[in-house]
């Protein structure tokens, strides 16, 4: 059996070239790509992702797509001619409500999307203007 000395085992250590140690420039570079591709490439799919389960759930909360494909028929079940007025009638007053909310909450999803891709370009562009006013 083969004793191995678990202070300095350096297997568990992750590098990026298997020949040689990683500069501090070479590693800054991949954490800055590493970064990048998390923010610009994983994180919009997940967002996206979001963004269609958040109109399932309010499209199931507010019932708008069954709403519209039951338009015409009655409240209730009720088949009088009272039932199909009134069945018209509550669903012509609550869809333009519904279908406000559902388009509300999109918007202000999209929103913070696009500010979520914005923010970093953003940033540099604060700090290095912010570089040159110190400047003058």
């Amino acid at each position: 059996m083969e004793a191995k000395n678990a202070l300095i085992d350096n297997s568990g250590q992750q590098s990026l070239s298997e020949i040689k140690i990683d500069s501090y420039l070479t590693i800054f570079f991949f954490t800055v790509q590493d970064f990048l591709n998390w923010w610009y490439v994983k994180m919009p799919i997940w967002h996206l992702k979001r963004l269609a389960r958040l109109s399932v759930v309010i499209d199931d909360q507010f019932s708008i797509s069954l709403l519209i494909k039951n338009f015409f028929l009655p409240w209730h079940r009720d088949n009088s001619m009272i039932g199909y007025i009134f069945g018209i009638i509550m669903k012509l007053l609550y869809l333009p409500i519904g279908i406000f909310i559902y388009l509300l909450c999109m918007s202000l999803y999209l929103l913070f999307f696009l500010f979520w891709l914005l923010l970093p370009i953003g940033s540099l562009v604060f700090i290095i203007l912010s570089f040159f006013n110190s400047l003058t």
